[in-house]
């Protein structure tokens, strides 16, 4: 579903079992769909007014908050339970708290914090009686012991986020540690940022400059803050740690950035890339890099920092080796520099309170589990997306406005099948435009003259120049997408090279702990719809270089 300049889509994890809802640009979601995961794409445009798309995007924006905002409950019931178990948090401060991750213990008397805020006597007064008062809080905690559990009937059901008195803790200990470090600053960890070597990464004179207005205003928005308290700990985090990269990016002339650490959900595995394509990657990185400067230098703006961050933590991804995943978190863990002689008595709770929060958090997890639940057949990327849009309109109307035929997601209607949807919304009288965006592998067969070659040699996987065998992919021997009819011949080609391979898994099973038994199942799995005239397998490119990819791509997007 292409709203504006965002793709919403759905995606299940084998991790926490839920069926995501994915929010991403059109730009991440073509290249990832379209070239990575090498599908076809197909937009089918409604004739909507304007207040009509905004009706439907707001719709989606809601579903896509409530379901993260179910899962952040889970996290916070999760994280209640753990921080409550007596036998893992006998001592309260010895928890890592989200953003400490970044400091050290050592104070720093040249830092640069005092003249970049210049409080004065009276704020110096106020942000101390903050510090006291957030120090020696209440000796006791009336306990938020979750009776009631947020509704999980509807994924449209506006709900509240559950804040547990561990969560009040942790707000208030950040709170805290941010006034300290005004007041009395320590030396960064410097392990914990990442300093981009090279001239292409220094900044400019003009740079510098933009940057230290960036700064100022950074350093306003924080004194509001703490000087008000009208933001919450997470903001003053964020503000905090945006004026220390500038900071140090200003000092050393070099792009300086925070690390963060990559968790959650991530609907693409990431895959190692071979040595030799990683100079070109680079390069790439770094002609991208160049247009992001510009985007960030177009003046002061939360999400002009916000897509500079996630470019930067996408460059991090790459640079470590590890899985990207988007957000404006900086999420390094660390224990409080200074000393927080909270009550220990507060956090730790009775065996039977512990059991409970324990109860509460599998009872949650199991519940929204259950509410985007996911199944091949019933309940799949495709007819799920029908459901929730035969939810948000039942007739098929925003307003007065018609603007489509409701398809059933009953399996029965075949619409969990992508051709057969495709087709009924092709033959619907509510369809303004048709657009058509091939896979990579189409569009680099569609420049091939040669008949045998296109049809013959690039549908078998040895002799592909196209196509190359990749971690992302089981092994399989004949590409079935060209031709319906002939699909069950080479499925079942596939289906019996699958077993093969499964067999020598089996015996290489000590070896490799059933890596190729594993892969050789898969190879069965997706052969057995092949037989039956479905393709489901397509093929990974997760190697490519931008240099591989055809200019018909770039052509057809621009339309």
């Amino acid at each position: 579903m292409l709203l504006g300049d965002r793709v919403y889509h759905l995606q299940f994890s084998f991790e926490d079992k839920i069926f995501h809802i994915v929010r991403e640009t059109w730009e991440d979601f073509r290249f990832q769909y379209g070239v990575i995961e090498n599908r076809n794409i197909e937009f089918y445009e409604w004739n909507l007014s304007e207040s009509a798309k905004q009706t439907l995007r707001q719709k989606w924006n809601e579903l896509y908050l409530v379901q993260e905002t179910h899962i952040q409950n889970q996290k916070n019931l999760e994280e209640d339970w753990e921080w409550t178990n007596q036998e893992k948090t006998k001592e309260y401060f010895q928890n890592k708290i989200t953003g400490f991750g970044y400091f050290t213990k050592i104070e720093d008397p040249n830092s640069p914090i005092p003249k970049l805020f210049s409080f004065q006597k009276k704020d110096f007064i106020s942000i101390k009686n903050d510090i006291n008062r957030l120090l020696n809080g209440p000796t006791e905690v009336d306990r938020i012991n979750v009776t009631t559990l947020p509704d999980t009937s509807s994924p449209f059901r506006l709900i509240a986020n559950i804040e547990t008195d561990t969560n009040r803790l942790i707000q208030n200990e950040r709170k805290y540690f941010v006034r300290q470090f005004l007041v009395n600053p320590v030396l960064l960890y410097d392990q914990a940022f990442v300093k981009l070597e090279g001239k292409q990464f220094s900044l400019t004179l003009d740079e510098v400059k933009l940057w230290k207005l960036y700064r100022s205003k950074l350093v306003s928005e924080l004194k509001f803050c703490i000087l008000e308290n009208e933001c919450k700990d997470w903001e003053e985090m964020t503000l905090l740690l945006r004026i220390l990269y500038l900071q140090k990016s200003i000092e050393e002339g070099q792009i300086v950035f925070p690390k963060k650490n990559f968790t959650g959900f991530s609907y693409l595995e990431f895959t190692e890339i071979p040595v030799s394509i990683l100079n070109t990657k680079q390069k790439e990185y770094d002609q991208i890099l160049i247009e992001k400067r510009k985007e960030f230098g177009k003046g002061y703006h939360p999400i002009h920092f916000y897509n500079w961050e996630s470019f930067l933590s996408r460059y991090q991804s790459f640079i470590e080796g590890k899985s990207f995943t988007e957000g404006v978190e900086f999420n390094l863990e660390g224990k409080n520099p200074y000393p927080w002689n909270i009550n220990p008595n507060i956090q730790s709770g009775s065996k039977d309170e512990t059991a409970n929060r324990e109860k509460q958090w599998k009872t949650y997890t199991k519940n929204i589990q259950d509410l985007y639940s996911y199944h091949l057949v019933l309940q799949n990327c495709t007819n799920e997306l029908f459901h929730y849009l035969n939810l948000m309109f039942p007739n098929g109307k925003i307003g007065d406005e018609i603007f489509w035929t409701p398809l059933t997601n009953n399996v029965f209607g075949l619409n969990f099948i992508p051709s057969v949807a495709a087709l009924k919304i092709d033959l619907r009288s509510d369809k303004k435009n048709y657009k058509f965006y091939p896979s990579y592998r189409n569009l680099k067969r569609n420049q091939i003259k040669d008949w045998t070659e296109k049809n013959i040699t690039e549908r078998f996987v040895p002799t592909s120049k196209i196509y190359s065998q990749n971690p992302m992919d089981h092994s399989f021997l004949f590409f079935t997408e060209e031709s319906v009819w002939s699909r069950p011949i080479f499925g079942l080609a596939n289906a019996i090279w699958g077993l093969g391979y499964t067999g020598i898994g089996v015996l290489k099973s000590p070896m490799d702990k059933g890596k190729d038994f594993g892969k050789g199942t898969e190879s069965i799995f997706y052969s057995l719809p092949e037989l039956f005239f479905f393709n489901i397998r397509k093929g990974h490119f997760p190697f490519l270089t931008a240099e591989e990819i055809p200019e018909e791509y770039y052509e057809i997007e621009s339309q």
